[in-house]
């Protein structure tokens, strides 16, 4: 490898070790149709799991979890409240995942398609203070999610 890295002009030597650092982000956003309806402090997880049955096609369960604390803001629960209505086909949405660092430039972006809230989790925790401070963990589940471009 190091030979190989030898004959690389420097500057794709240096892309190249950039692209291998851990990316770090300090915010989490959630985007429809270019109008953020969600900002998290937390990512708990981007699940992909495959099923795959012999007689069956694939069968892909594709979740998001994020966390933040409870805002006033009810846009997410709105959108979870068509599903629990029971009208999943208008609350599926495409939406954007993007991700920030600390300076507050997007550093990873996730497309998810046909995205829904299918869970909804509020919950609290202490501060130092002793006050109890809420929180909102959302789980999205999609039909495809792909990593794109920034």
């Amino acid at each position: 490898m190091l030979a190989v890295l030898a004959l690389m002009p420097a500057q794709a030597v240096a892309q190249d070790s950039r692209n291998n650092d851990a990316i770090t982000a300090a915010r989490f956003s959630l985007t429809i149709d270019g109008y953020e309806i969600g900002s998290f402090s937390e990512l708990q997880g981007i699940t992909t799991e495959v099923d795959v049955l012999e007689t069956d096609a694939p069968s892909p369960l594709l979740t998001v979890t994020l966390k933040r604390g409870l805002t006033r803001n009810i846009e997410m629960a709105a959108w979870h409240e068509l599903v629990i209505l029971g009208d999943v086909a208008a609350a599926r949405k495409s939406c954007s995942l993007t991700m920030y660092n600390s300076a507050g430039a997007p550093v990873l972006r996730y497309h998810l398609t046909d995205a829904w809230p299918s869970k909804v989790e509020i919950g609290s925790f202490k501060d130092k203070s002793g006050a109890s401070v809420l929180t909102e963990s959302v789980t999205l589940t999609c039909e495809f999610i792909q990593r794109v471009s920034i």
